[in-house]
């Protein structure tokens, strides 16, 4: 008999389960879904994963918007920003481009830290997997849609500030 030992990422983070499986059972291990092992992911993390994406992909065209109990796809857009020794290239979603131009502009005024960003048009998807028993979250970047133009910028922060409220974190479009 042949027992193959499978770690897995558990689903509280840091948690990690041994799974034993014997050869007849080999069609059910959980494959690995962490961007690092996806060939589509390759190149936009710097050799780093992202701790809340499973993948990270570039697209010419992004999935349709949905929602069901299985499957949400979010359009928006995505902030990424990395920086000098050691600050990893992080991707971070908004569903409204105002607070996610802000926020790229707001990280690299951090200039000791931070001496890149990029805001792109993007989908976050999240599926339920029946093979991990867990979400999938993929962040779908749109190709050659960078919209950092500072040109452009004035309204967008205008429209950023009219949309905050102190009692809500939730930005409100105007």
């Amino acid at each position: 008999m042949l027992t193959l030992t499978f770690r897995g990422q558990g689903a509280e983070e840091g948690m990690v389960r041994l799974h034993t499986y014997r050869a007849k059972d080999l069609t059910d291990v959980p494959r690995t879904d962490f961007a690092i092992d996806c060939a589509d992911c390759r190149g936009l993390f710097n050799g780093m994963p992202q701790p809340h994406y499973d993948h990270v992909h570039t697209a010419e065209k992004l999935p349709r918007a949905r929602c069901t109990d299985a499957h949400i796809v979010k359009h928006g857009y995505a902030v990424g920003f990395a920086g000098n020794r050691g600050l990893p290239q992080t991707w971070i979603f908004y569903a409204d481009l105002e607070p996610a131009v802000v926020f790229g502009r707001a990280a690299r005024m951090s200039v000791f830290d931070v001496n890149h960003y990029g805001v792109t048009e993007a989908a976050r998807e999240t599926r339920w997997t029946e093979r991990l028993h867990r979400d999938v979250v993929t962040l779908h970047l749109k190709q050659d849609s960078d919209l950092r133009d500072h040109d452009d910028e004035m309204p967008i922060l205008k429209r950023w500030v009219r949309g905050c409220r102190p009692d809500s974190a939730h930005y409100e479009r105007p």
